[in-house]
């Protein structure tokens, strides 16, 4: 038998793979709300932190600006439809499909339920890594297309 297994599946395979990962993450969301309570904004920021010490990013200056540049192209990288630029000194950040709100509609979450804010504070703890400044996030729309901004703390507005 051979090792190479991913070469053989077939959608049915990948859809199937979907299904199970959208449950795993849909109890992963519910456990930690039941176990961490008011607390898990700051448990998604902290495992943020943790990935963006794990990111293949390398910034001259911990700009904000130079910190969503090096997020956006990593997670083009990895083919997700994601934009930013910065409006009146915050982050605007607009994810087209999702890959969170495509596990919301397949297990009948809500969207910008916990699974959505707790996927903001994650990119807010990787930009609060990467700039060494904290972020909060503020959701501005959902749907197709999910947009959100990050307001750094400390950091000045362009005048």
């Amino acid at each position: 038998m051979s090792g190479n297994n991913e070469l053989a599946l077939s959608s049915e395979d990948y859809d199937k793979a979907f299904t199970e990962v959208s449950f795993l993450l849909d109890m992963f969301v519910e456990t930690i709300g039941v176990f961490v309570g008011k607390s898990t904004p700051s448990l998604a920021v902290a495992a943020g932190r943790k990935m963006a010490a794990n990111m293949p990013i390398h910034m001259a200056e911990a700009t904000p600006e130079n910190a969503l540049s090096e997020l956006i192209r990593v997670f083009q990288i990895q083919q997700m439809e994601i934009e930013g630029r910065f409006d009146n000194g915050q982050a605007v950040l607009s994810i087209h499909q999702c890959p969170i709100g495509s596990v919301c509609k397949n297990r009948d979450m809500e969207i910008d339920g916990q699974a959505c804010q707790m996927f903001h504070y994650y990119i807010a703890g990787i930009m609060a890594e990467l700039t060494g400044v904290p972020a909060r996030p503020k959701t501005i729309e959902t749907g197709e297309t999910c947009t959100f901004n990050l307001a750094f703390s400390g950091v000045r507005k362009p005048s």
